[in-house]
């Protein structure tokens, strides 16, 4: 028996430290009943606000780069405005001159054929009247030609 009041002694300390606890749980829980619990966000409203300003004033230093970085791109181009302007201008001039002399040359050559051609009604003529005087002479002249245009077709 004395085992079972000691068993029992031990159980009602623990009793009393399980009700003292619970008491003490209550008192906590009255506390908490009473507090308010306020929510404040302004201080990571102001975190917020302070990257969103950040972030905006790294967007605008990424643009003014990208701008920048354009207009050097603009300016170095391969060949300046001045230089395709000369290289148009010279185009230009060639084209020019390269018809003129084309059309110089047609000319040329139709006076130089018209010169022929002249000069050759005028031999023709000559010549008919020096072979009307002369028949004997039209016949060698003719065998002759003959002879000639038969020794350029063989070659």
């Amino acid at each position: 028996m004395a085992k079972l009041d000691e068993i029992m002694e031990v159980l009602t300390q623990e009793i009393s430290g399980f009700n003292k606890s619970i008491s003490k749980l209550e008192e906590l829980s009255e506390k908490f009943d009473d507090v308010e619990i306020k929510i404040d966000t302004s201080h990571l409203e102001f975190r917020i606000e302070e990257f969103l300003r950040l972030q905006e004033q790294k967007k605008d230093s990424y643009e003014r780069r990208i701008e920048e970085v354009l207009k050097n791109i603009e300016k170095s181009r391969w060949t300046p405005k001045w230089e395709v302007t000369m290289i148009y201008v010279v185009m230009c001039l060639n084209t020019i001159a390269f018809g003129y002399l084309g059309y110089y040359y047609i000319k040329y050559e139709q006076k130089m054929d018209a010169a022929i051609l002249k000069v050759k009604q005028e031999s023709l003529g000559r010549a008919r009247g020096y072979f009307d005087d002369h028949p004997i002479i039209y016949k060698d002249f003719k065998r002759w030609a003959k002879k000639q245009d038969s020794v350029l077709n063989r070659e």
